[in-house]
């Protein structure tokens, strides 16, 4: 069964899947299911999500429950679609808008050094 408002992206050849929307900020919904606990990667051109999927979600409900929380964020992102994302999803969908990608690796170094930084 389809997710309203998403649509997947490439074609899966194995256990990976990617998704994408018209309708939201992607990255909200990644960061959205990263709070529940899944293990999900961002892309960028086009934004996205991709999930490479392991013996684990072959476990009884393991999918079942994912899809289920991929389209309970999908109607809470529905609800606020021009909502910004926070955390490291911010980071993809900034680093998507800068014009000149040359700088993106430094700003993103510089980012991940403060954001791990314990002092």
């Amino acid at each position: 069964e389809a997710v309203v408002s998403t649509q997947s992206t490439g074609t899966p050849e194995v256990s990976c899947v990617a998704w994408t929307s018209d309708s939201f900020n992607i990255y909200n919904m990644s960061s959205d299911l990263s709070s529940k606990g899944w293990n999900l990667a961002v892309l960028q051109f086009p934004a996205g999500i991709h999930i490479a999927l392991t013996r684990r979600h072959m476990s009884p409900g393991v999918i079942d429950q994912l899809l289920a929380d991929i389209r309970e964020s999908a109607v809470k992102q529905l609800a606020a679609p021009k909502s910004k994302p926070s955390g490291a999803a911010a980071m993809y969908g900034m680093a998507a808008q800068i014009p000149d990608r040359s700088i993106v690796d430094d700003i993103a170094k510089e980012f991940w050094k403060l954001y791990y930084s314990t002092g």
